[in-house]
């Protein structure tokens, strides 16, 4: 049963705002920025643009789209990805995209285009966030990844490898490093 007097909930999680910003994006007719929480965001091409022929418009409007989210604030440390290279990666999560876009899969073969942007500082928060759930401690490795000392045997965390799975499956970055911990604890 609806109850229309509650109206509709706010996405909660990196599935729920991704969908959502697809959803928007497909009654758009330019660039989307969308911010799914964790340090990742989202570019999102509507299916009428054409990003080979129309390059500096969606410099433009990316950039545009990003400061109305964002403002004027400086970016820091980011990494952008290419939705279409976690698509088409040999990764066990490769074809996962089937199973949560549902109705915008067959879209994201090449209908609508998506880029994220991972902001590294609020990915490593995350992940010494959940480092420090568990008890164990974690320090920053070289510019990207993360050592943590766990049953006395540092361990890296490939912090690329979590972004692209979380990428993949759609899934909170924390939730993800939550499964990844409990490895090194147990």
């Amino acid at each position: 049963m609806k109850f229309p007097f509650l109206g509709k909930r706010e996405p909660a999680t990196f599935r729920e705002r991704l969908l959502a910003a697809l959803e928007q994006a497909e009654r758009a007719d330019k660039v989307f920025f969308f911010p799914l929480g964790e340090g990742f965001y989202v570019y999102v091409l509507p299916p009428v643009y054409d990003f080979v022929l129309e390059h500096d418009r969606f410099n433009r409007e990316a950039d545009e789209a990003r400061k109305s989210v964002m403002g004027n604030e400086p970016l820091g440390r980011y990494t952008l990805i290419n939705f279409r290279d976690v698509r088409e990666g040999k990764f066990p999560y490769s074809d996962d995209y089937q199973l949560w876009a549902k109705d915008y899969a067959i879209k994201l073969t090449g209908e609508v285009g998506l880029i994220f942007m991972v902001r590294e500082p609020e990915v490593r928060q995350v992940i010494s966030k959940e480092c420090e759930r568990v008890g164990l401690k974690c320090e920053p490795q070289g510019e990207w990844d993360v050592r943590v000392a766990a049953r006395s045997v540092p361990h890296v965390i490939y912090t690329g490898d979590l972004v692209y799975e979380a990428i993949g499956r759609a899934m909170n970055l924390s939730d993800l490093a939550q499964i990844y911990l409990a490895q090194l604890v147990t």
